[in-house]
């Protein structure tokens, strides 16, 4: 049987605070949204287990820690993977300035929604995530269509690797 909801209410009350401030210091700039996030997960998982742990502090901070450092590990990964999809076939160089005409001609041959993404993580600087939540998709679809329809790109500009 699951921890009462209401004991929980009591835990989150007692315990919310100590675990933010102990969560920021693992996050750059001490992230308040981050950390919150790790708090949260760690609640979610306490709601999640079959008894109450013994010593409730340490185990909230022991869970906090780990969500933590998953959520830097899965950041890692993240800014890795965007690299590896980063490309400079559309942006410009000190040498080349950019021509919007022909950009905009090479944007219209892909889907609005590519076009969309495309732009605002090329010239808008937008992470995938940033980019999920705007046009509310998952983040992998929008690596997906980023990667298709920078391959598309190539292909039109005769670019094949």
């Amino acid at each position: 049987m699951p921890i009462d909801p209401a004991l929980i209410e009591d835990i989150v009350e007692t315990h919310i605070d100590a675990l933010v401030l102990y969560a920021r210091q693992f996050f750059a700039n001490r992230s308040l949204h981050d950390a919150e996030d790790a708090v949260q997960d760690a609640f979610n998982r306490l709601s999640q287990q079959p008894r109450m742990p013994e010593n409730v502090s340490a185990w909230l901070h022991t869970v906090t820690r780990n969500a933590a450092h998953n959520a830097l590990r899965s950041n890692i990964r993240r800014k890795t993977h965007e690299a590896e999809y980063q490309q400079t076939l559309l942006q410009p160089d000190e040498e080349s300035p950019i021509d919007l005409e022909k950009v905009e001609l090479w944007l219209d041959q892909i889907s609005a929604t590519q076009r969309e993404i495309v732009t605002l993580h090329i010239w808008g600087n937008l992470t995938f995530i940033d980019i999920a939540q705007l046009t509310q998709l998952s983040r992998m679809t929008v690596i997906r269509r980023y990667k298709e329809a920078l391959e598309t790109l190539k292909r039109l500009l005769g670019k094949d690797e």
